[in-house]
């Protein structure tokens, strides 16, 4: 079974101000500690937000402990200073006036592109890379992973406020990514080349710097022999981070050996993706094959059949199973930020983030609501 890797990003939250920091002394002493232990964290970019970029796995216990290990390093390193790091898609409330990228040329280089896009950068993410034997085999998973990518934004929605208000959406940093060069579903390749020529149409352009900004949802990692998976926000806890990740890996790795055409077109999956970050888990999704809205329990028990033979084959079916039940019985990181909202104001939501950051509990199997057990329709 191939190896994968995660991708996940984090703000930095004054507990007094609750806006994302400023002080690069005290962003500095963070980075200092996170890099004393682990080599992975860097920064993003804004100077509040820290990037951890994971080992390489193959299973799925040492995922999950890599995974908490940096949360609990980050939370630590953070605490001594006053901030929170949380695990949040969207900045609740961010700071008015302009705004300073990080330092390093590829930051400044797209900050002068798209000033006003860069200002309100205050989005995290989360992707995941799965091992490819060769970039041909990645375009056949790609094509196949088109129709999974909205139902993926619907699970992983953890992004509904922004500037201190419901935006009426599960995941606005979905929305707000929108603006950027490339962005979307990618479109269907005929083959390797299809793609290459793709791309090199795209480089021809001034505004295209290189590979590395196709903002696709799932692409050819330029720097890898991996498929990147983009489409989800970051997560509030590592089970859950650790479910969305096991089921891409074994997603790509079906359409890798038993493809699909999928023959649905590109604007209609842009469709579904704004239908899925728009509603999440609450309200209806698009099925890619039959081109109708279904159930959001239906759509989740259509990709855990497709990817159940490869989560047989890792011993992962169980983890998978708890956490997408999980999912549908609890709701996504966006319905549990609205919920601690409505309790408690901004201050209980970076409570409840905080703490969940570094939740082992939430990762087991025995947690798991009985959503697919004896259930003869699709969820």
């Amino acid at each position: 079974m191939s190896e994968f890797g995660i991708e996940e990003e984090f703000f930095l939250i004054d507990r007094q101000s609750l806006l994302p920091v400023r002080s690069s002394s005290s962003v500095q002493a963070i980075h200092d500690v996170i890099g004393a232990n682990r080599a992975s964290g860097c920064t993003e970019w804004l100077p509040c937000q820290i990037e951890h970029s994971s080992p390489v796995f193959t299973r799925s216990a040492e995922a999950f402990e890599s995974l908490l290990g940096f949360r609990h390093d980050l939370a630590r390193a953070a605490q001594p200073h006053g901030i929170s790091a949380v695990g949040l898609g969207t900045a609740p409330c961010v700071p008015e006036g302009p705004v300073e990228v990080s330092d390093g040329d590829r930051y400044r280089l797209f900050a002068d592109l798209a000033p006003g896009i860069a200002a309100e950068q205050y989005i995290n993410g989360m992707h995941v890379h799965v091992g490819v034997p060769d970039r041909r085999t990645g375009v056949k998973a790609l094509n196949g992973m088109r129709r999974w990518l909205p139902v993926l934004t619907a699970l992983s929605a953890n992004s509904p406020l922004w500037r201190g208000a419901d935006t009426g959406f599960a995941s606005w940093r979905s929305v707000h990514y929108r603006q950027w060069v490339v962005y979307g579903v990618p479109p269907h390749f005929a083959d390797l080349e299809d793609y290459e020529n793709q791309v090199a149409d795209l480089l021809r352009t001034e505004v295209v710097i290189d590979e590395a900004t196709l903002g696709w949802l799932a692409r050819l990692s330029p720097g890898h022999e991996t498929v990147e998976i983009r489409t989800c926000d970051v997560q509030l806890d590592a089970g859950t981070a650790l479910t969305l990740a096991l089921l891409i890996r074994a997603l790509v790795h079906v359409e890798m050996e038993d493809p699909r055409p999928c023959t649905t077109p590109t604007q209609l999956l842009d469709v579904a993706h704004w239908q899925s970050a728009r509603f999440g888990l609450t309200g209806s999704l698009m099925d890619a094959e039959t081109r109708s809205d279904v159930s959001a329990k239906h759509a989740v028990r259509t990709v855990y059949d497709r990817a159940l033979p490869v989560l047989q084959r890792t011993s992962d079916a169980e983890v998978v199973r708890s956490g997408l039940s999980l999912l549908l019985s609890r709701g996504t990181g966006s319905e549990c930020q609205r919920r601690a909202l409505a309790g408690e104001g901004v201050p209980g939501l970076m409570t409840c983030a905080e703490r969940l950051l570094t939740d082992r509990s939430r990762s087991s199997p025995k947690q798991s609501a009985v959503v697919f057990s004896g259930d003869p329709d699709p969820p």
